[in-house]
């Protein structure tokens, strides 16, 4: 009855919550029984005045000390079941059934229902029932329970008792529902995230899931990462054409310190919001920010408890599902590129290639693939060692892809070999990339000065004159290299023997 760790607490918080306010109310109480039955305000009957005041101070001091270092009298079940306990002491010292201190009852059942706790406020109104049923027992005064007054108490008693347990079942029956109401929205939500991988995807579930708990008409939902500006994912209700204000341009608010995902941050927006507010929920995970879902609405933003809540899971569900799909293209992104020169490799180079024959199929137009190898590469490895043929192969990766059309491919094929793709273009518009592309220089190393001269053969050949098949064109193209190739060698002998005849002559 009179717990008093909320009421030590206060003064080092500084407010006083109501279930503090609650405590201090029956301490204050408790204490001004003592003086009362000290000095005969409250009249005691029979002489055990002594034992009362004792009994009292004791159990203040029991709750006082005993509730810092007990962890137990933290609980509500608990304190109440001890404040019956102490009413029904209390009330066999004092003179039974005609002992003021009945109505301390009273005072526990009410408690129990100011805290919302139907369980106990029911135990305490039985407790209470029993006990007077057996003082009028015990007093000899069986026939007062034959009494009009008695049965009318009965009857109130049993009607409060009645409210009270439906009232305990309502409780209940409302807290099972609200309980599957949110297992049904956990479950929905997680399946729902659970096929999905792309952070479009995502972000169009989460921020439609938001706009519907939230009521809000308008929103934003924004993909984070490290080191770059937020980037517009999905976006419902806006009417930007029309006039309003664009989604991509809304200003978002700083991460608080400490925020764990999930707060509700408010945020001004726009002056031409028509005095909207925003509402921000970041989506946190392993300590990062990965997206932002935001909401338009009119002031004030009030959200209940229960809205609240389910915010909360949203943000730590939607957390998971971002970074696992952002983890997943990443996997996807480094599976597709070669690890050295971070060019697409073979596979997505092929995937790459059969997307654009099949285009070039429907709209009639040609499609060239090339074949590119280093000339002399093997010499640089040679001389040079292995780690500065690895950073001409990077070097030549760069000025090749710089050299390209954006709509043109370049791939590593293997070891010195390239292989680039030009769709919509001829034999002689790839012809005339790679003579621009023909000579490449590049560093030594770090160690010796100087510079590589790198040059590079080719061939190529072009669908649908040179083969109908990605096979067969690359087939194609690796014959031309190779002639190429061979041209140029039978060209530097033939330089070279002449060389050595003016020499001899």
């Amino acid at each position: 009855m009179f717990h008093l760790v909320p009421f030590l607490s206060t003064g080092r918080r500084g407010t006083v919550t109501a279930e503090e306010g609650i405590s201090l109310v029956r301490v204050l109480l408790l204490l001004s029984l003592i003086p009362a039955l000290w000095f005969g305000i409250i009249p005691v009957t029979r002489p055990e005045v002594a034992p009362i005041v004792v009994l009292f101070g004791a159990y203040v001091i029991f709750l006082a000390v005993g509730s810092q270092r007990l962890a137990l009298l933290h609980k509500t079940d608990l304190v109440i079941t001890l404040d019956l306990l102490v009413v029904t002491l209390v009330v066999l010292i004092s003179g039974g059934v005609h002992s003021p201190f009945v109505y301390g009852y009273y005072l526990t059942i009410l408690e129990a229902a100011v805290r919302m706790n139907l369980r106990q406020a029911l135990a305490a109104s039985l407790a209470m029932a029993g006990m007077i049923t057996l003082l009028w027992l015990h007093a000899g005064s069986p026939a007062a329970l034959e009494t009009t007054g008695f049965r009318l108490g009965v009857f109130v008693a049993s009607g409060f008792f009645m409210a009270m347990l439906c009232g305990l079942l309502v409780q209940e029956y409302r807290a099972a529902h609200e309980r599957v109401d949110e297992l049904e929205f956990d479950s929905g939500l997680a399946s729902r995230l659970s096929g999905e991988l792309r952070g479009e995807g995502l972000a169009e579930i989460l921020l439609g899931a938001f706009l519907e708990m939230t009521q809000f008409f308008k929103g934003a939902a924004y993909m984070c990462d490290e080191g770059s500006r937020p980037q517009l994912l999905a976006a419902r209700g806006f009417e930007w054409e029309n006039g309003d204000l664009s989604p991509a341009h809304l200003p978002l608010p700083a991460l608080p310190a400490g925020a764990s995902g999930g707060e509700v941050i408010t945020h001004t927006a726009p002056a031409n919001a028509s005095g909207e507010v925003m509402a921000c929920v970041p989506l946190i995970h392993s300590g990062h920010l990965r997206m932002w879902l935001c909401g338009l609405g009119q002031p004030p933003l009030v959200f209940p408890d229960r809205v609240r809540r389910r915010i909360r899971r949203l943000a730590t569900h939607g957390a998971s599902a971002v970074e696992a799909a952002r983890l997943h293209e990443k996997v996807k992104d480094l599976a597709a590129k070669d690890s050295l020169t971070g060019l697409p490799n073979r596979r997505t180079f092929f995937e790459r290639m059969a997307s654009e024959l099949a285009r070039s199929h429907r709209l009639g137009r040609p499609l060239s693939v090339a074949l590119v190898d280093l000339n002399g590469f093997k010499a640089i490895n040679d001389t040079y060692g292995h780690s500065t043929g690895d950073a001409a192969l990077i070097r030549a990766a760069q000025l090749l892809a710089q050299g390209m059309r954006a709509s043109d491919v370049v791939a590593r094929f293997g070891g010195d070999e390239f292989v680039l793709l030009f769709p919509e273009t001829t034999t002689a518009g790839a012809q005339r990339v790679l003579r621009r592309l023909g000579t490449m220089r590049t560093a030594v190393s770090a160690e010796r000065s100087g510079e590589l001269r790198l040059t590079i053969a080719w061939g190529v050949a072009t669908w649908p004159t040179d083969g109908p098949s990605p096979e067969q064109l690359l087939r194609t193209a690796d014959r031309r290299l190779y002639e190429m190739k061979k041209r140029r060698q039978n060209g530097k002998r033939v330089r070279t023997a002449r060389v050595a005849k003016r020499q001899i002559a």
